[in-house]
């Protein structure tokens, strides 16, 4: 019993310190966000616009724009346009940002993969960006794989882009690429640890 109680005292004390690393500051809560697009045929559900998400965003004075450092859109539907309005409108004025958590966000085109790449090279502070459950984290290692000789871009993916959980991103490094497994779990180890 001793044991069990100073296992989960650690692990909460681990999590804690964890939590205040990746996630500190502020979090912007967009989690009910639907693009424009699809607003109109969802009439009665609990959702807002990307639209007006980012007005009532913006509407917030500088100070509480600059404490945010994350932005939270899992689970939403965003999609392309989505996605672009908040490279586009929002992100701007959210100097401090530093995890752009986009789980399960509709995003699965080519187009999205460029976008993530230009929020990537326009937003510096950026720590993580977290696209696991979107058809682009499929692609991600194709689209850095076509793009080896914009070493800058590709670092920022190797160190920034969340594009699998620990345990299936061992598997997309078979054999002799191990060990670029090894080099790009160690960049996101303060994320997987959180999530597992």
């Amino acid at each position: 019993m001793k044991y069990k109680i100073e296992f989960y005292l650690l692990a909460f004390l681990l999590a804690l310190s964890l939590n205040s690393s990746v996630m500190a500051g502020r979090t912007l809560d967009g989690t009910k966000v639907v693009s424009d697009e699809d607003i109109e045929y969802l009439k009665g559900e609990d959702v807002i616009s990307a639209s007006k998400f980012i007005r009532q965003a913006r509407a917030l004075d500088q100070e509480e724009l600059e404490d945010v450092e994350t932005l939270d859109l899992h689970s939403t539907l965003l999609g392309t346009s989505g996605l672009r309005q908040v490279s586009e409108e929002l992100l701007p004025y959210l100097p401090n940002l530093k995890f752009l958590n986009l789980i399960i966000s509709e995003l699965r085109e080519d187009e999205d993969l460029e976008l993530l790449a230009s929020i990537l090279q326009r937003f510096e502070n950026l720590q993580y960006v977290n696209i696991v459950g979107n058809g682009i984290a499929y692609k991600a290692l194709p689209f850095v794989k076509e793009h080896a000789e914009q070493k800058e871009l590709t670092d920022r993916f190797q160190k920034k882009v969340v594009f699998s959980f620990k345990s299936s991103l061992e598997n997309q490094f078979p054999g002799d690429e191990r060990e670029k497994y090894k080099e790009w779990y160690k960049t996101h180890v303060n994320y997987y640890t959180l999530v597992h």
